[in-house]
């Protein structure tokens, strides 16, 4: 082993965020730096993060989608409506280097821990804020949620069949990208702190999220005047790049150039296509999008979708049969790139991409389990911790003795 590969830690070790946030967005957001290195030290009010109750729950009563974006944290939980609750967090943000929180604008200066508080007991600490609207403008401080953002942003009317009505895009896109955005502007804050030694406030927005996600189609509607409109699988910009119906399943192809047209039509046994003068080009081809679909699939209805997947890819054409999600959770591929970890307590569950492939994954933490442990480092003993549990300042995870016992 080289001395590098002796040494090497991933990239944020020895950075400790304190986490204030809920739901999705905010969490991924710390999953991500989690992945990176990071110690994480999850606040969670009493009773808990609310996605901890969110159906779908595995055998041991634990939300699932708690557990997909709170593993390698640690948890201590406190009431930040006390005064009390407000100077532990304080004590925490003492020797953090990270402070992320997910609350609706204004509630995190009405509990005395919005940036101003904050900076000034510790001056290099890097503040970040991931909130639905922001905090200017007409809809500032309005609550949003992952599906209301995508209403609200006309990703919602732009998914689904011309036909049919709107749709919600099935995964959680505008929360996790939100995440995303964050862990990168911490990231990037966290570089800038290294050149200046300040710290900084930081901001990301699920408005901001679903720009990203739009910004061609903003920009084809601000330069071009044009719309886009409801596509189903369809792509605006080119064709075919869409979903077309073989002999038992549905496959997803995607051709961008006149080229790789000229590939397909080969490949699919329709060299004529190739040849029709409706679609020569690109922009004939999308002229002409209903006809050349039909025409496509009057030679894939009698194909097995394996084989024309096979046949696009044997020719460089993008193509997957069009799957469920349960085939993607047993997909060999997954555990050949490691996107799967599993916890010491045998959980199995998937990494973010930018985890270590090498690494191990943490636990999911009962809720308070750690917060004896946490509250030790600021100073707090166990007859002090006692007195806090008793005025529900604080709360721990009775079924764990270890709790009582901070190293």
């Amino acid at each position: 082993m080289s001395d590098v590969q002796a040494v090497s830690r991933r990239p944020l070790e020895g950075i400790t965020v304190v986490d204030l946030t809920v739901n999705i967005a905010g969490p991924s957001a710390t999953l991500i730096l989690a992945d990176l290195g990071a110690r994480v030290i999850k606040v969670e009010p009493p009773g808990g993060d609310v996605s901890r109750s969110w159906f779908p729950q595995d055998p041991t009563g634990t939300s699932t989608v708690f557990s997909a974006f709170n593993r390698d944290k640690e948890s201590i939980v406190i009431d930040a409506k006390t005064s009390r609750g407000r100077e532990l967090i304080h004590g925490l943000v003492e020797m953090a280097d990270v402070f992320v929180e997910s609350m609706r604008p204004g509630k995190a200066a009405a509990l005395g821990l919005a940036w101003e508080d904050l900076e000034k007991i510790n001056d290099r600490l890097i503040y970040c804020s991931v909130n639905a609207f922001g905090t200017v403008g007409p809809m500032a401080g309005v609550a949003g949620f992952d599906a209301v953002i995508q209403a609200y942003s006309g990703l919602m009317d732009l998914t689904g069949h011309p036909s049919g009505d709107p749709a919600r895009v099935g995964g959680a896109v505008i929360d996790v990208g939100s995440g995303v955005w964050a862990a990168l502007g911490v990231v990037s804050a966290l570089m800038q702190r290294l050149q200046d030694g300040r710290g900084r406030q930081i901001e990301t927005t699920m408005l901001g999220t679903a720009v990203g996600y739009l910004m061609h189609h903003l920009t084809s509607v601000r330069l071009a005047g044009v719309e886009p409109q409801r596509l189903g699988t369809a792509q605006h910009n080119f064709a075919p790049y869409q979903a077309i119906r073989a002999a038992d399943q549905m496959v997803m192809i995607g051709v961008n150039s006149d080229a790789m047209w000229q590939r397909t039509a080969m490949a699919l046994g329709v060299p004529e296509l190739a040849e029709d003068p409706r679609y020569q080009t690109n922009p004939d081809r999308s002229a002409h999008r209903d006809e050349l679909i039909s025409d496509i699939e009057s030679a894939t209805s009698t194909i097995a979708a394996s084989e024309v997947v096979d046949r696009l890819v044997a020719v460089s054409v993008p193509a997957s049969v069009v799957r469920p999600i349960g085939a993607l959770a047993s997909d060999p591929q997954l555990d050949a790139m490691k996107l799967w970890g599993t916890t010491p307590a045998g959980v199995c569950l998937p990494r973010t991409p930018v985890a270590d492939p090498a690494g191990s994954i943490g636990d999911i933490a009962h809720l308070g389990e750690h917060t004896v442990s946490v509250l030790a480092e600021i100073g707090i003993g166990t007859d002090d911790v006692d007195i806090l549990i008793e005025a529900r300042t604080v709360q721990i995870d009775p079924s764990r003795a270890a709790n009582r016992e901070p190293a």
